[in-house]
C-alpha cells in the first residue's frame, strides 16, 4: 500500500504586532492561534479552557519562555484541532496564563499558539508570500 501526501493550505492573518495568527477549531469552538515556531509547546489560554470543555491538572513545572517565568503549566488533553476543514487527532498541547500575549491578537485576543512541536509533527510550513500556512500529511 502505498502512503500519500496531502497538503492543507490554512490561511494567517498578520497582527498590527506582526505575529501570523491563524483560526482554528477544538470542540467545535472556534478559536485564533498565534504560530510560535520558537515555542516549546503548543499552548491554549486558561481563560479558554472552561468553554472548551477541558480538564486542567497543574505541572510541577512553570513556563521558561519571555516573560512567562512565573507562570504554572497545566497538563491538558486535547483530542483533536480543525484547521481549514481538516482535523488533526491527539495534537500536544500544554494550558498557560496567556494575558502577556493578548495585546498579539488586537481586538479580538487569542487563544493560544501553535508551537514547535506541531511543525515538526506536520511538516508545516509558513508562506510569508501568501500569508499561508502549508501542512503535510502522510496518509
Amino acid at each position: 500500500m502505498n502512503s500519500v501526501k496531502v497538503k492543507t493550505i490554512v490561511k494567517f492573518e498578520m497582527s498590527q504586532t506582526g505575529h501570523q495568527i491563524v483560526n482554528a477549531k477544538i470542540n467545535g469552538k472556534p478559536l485564533r492561534l498565534i504560530l510560535d515556531t520558537a515555542a516549546g509547546s503548543s499552548v491554549l489560554d486558561k481563560a479558554c479552557l472552561n468553554d472548551l470543555n477541558i480538564k486542567e491538572t497543574l505541572s510541577d513545572e512553570n513556563a521558561a519562555g519571555l516573560g512567562t517565568s512565573e507562570h504554572a503549566i497545566g497538563n491538558i488533553e486535547v483530542s483533536e484541532i480543525e484547521l481549514a476543514g481538516v482535523v488533526y487527532k491527539n495534537p500536544s498541547f500544554v494550558s498557560l496564563n496567556l494575558d502577556h500575549v493578548q495585546v498579539a491578537g488586537g481586538e479580538k485576543g487569542v487563544h493560544g499558539l501553535l508551537g514547535s512541536p506541531f511543525f515538526s509533527q506536520y511538516k508545516a510550513v509558513i508562506n510569508f508570500e501568501n500569508h499561508t500556512l502549508e501542512i503535510l500529511v502522510t496518509k
